[in-house]
């Protein structure tokens, strides 16, 4: 019988609880993917939402986990094998000035973990557009023992898209 990895026990239970937030119109799912990467032998999940009333931002949150960790689990030599977590919020707009209030809420929130953004720009022939990118890297391994965590982690984001500009 198969028996789940923590990578297939946190998707599921990430990957329902942001649907049943679609489902009662929180938030609107805009992308889903699940790779398994042969090359690294890794496997990275990654679902994006936005607001239901707003087309930017979004969030994606992203759970991936290494070799280290699948092989570890499998042959049971980690004590305690886990995932790690990536959040990136991402608006689309005119202007290269970003979101200070936006940036300091997430210094303010997830101050002990890597915050960077990355402000892009796009120019056409007619316009010139630009993404901003705020990401978040946790710097820790997340388990079973860590859900609670990860949708307290996806309760704030869902927050956070609902103040942005």
């Amino acid at each position: 019988m198969f028996d789940p990895t923590v990578f297939d026990n946190l998707k599921v239970i990430v990957e329902g609880y942001i649907y049943d937030l679609d489902i009662e119109n929180v938030i609107k799912v805009l992308n889903r993917s699940d790779f398994v990467d042969l090359a690294t032998m890794s496997r990275t999940f990654r679902i994006t939402f936005g607001n239901e009333k707003k087309k930017s931002p979004h969030a994606m949150l992203e759970i991936n986990m290494n070799h280290e960790q699948i092989s570890g689990e499998l042959r049971q030599t980690i004590k305690k094998p886990g995932c790690f977590i990536k959040v990136i919020l991402q608006e689309e707009k005119e202007s290269k000035t970003y979101d200070e209030l936006l940036l300091r809420k997430l210094k303010k929130l997830w101050e002990e973990h890597s915050i960077q953004l990355f402000v892009t720009e796009e120019v056409t022939a007619n316009t010139e557009f630009y993404y901003h990118r705020y990401e978040v890297n946790f710097k820790r391994a997340y388990g079973e023992d860590d859900i609670e965590d990860l949708l307290y982690i996806i309760d704030h984001l869902r927050s956070l898209l609902q103040c942005c500009k």
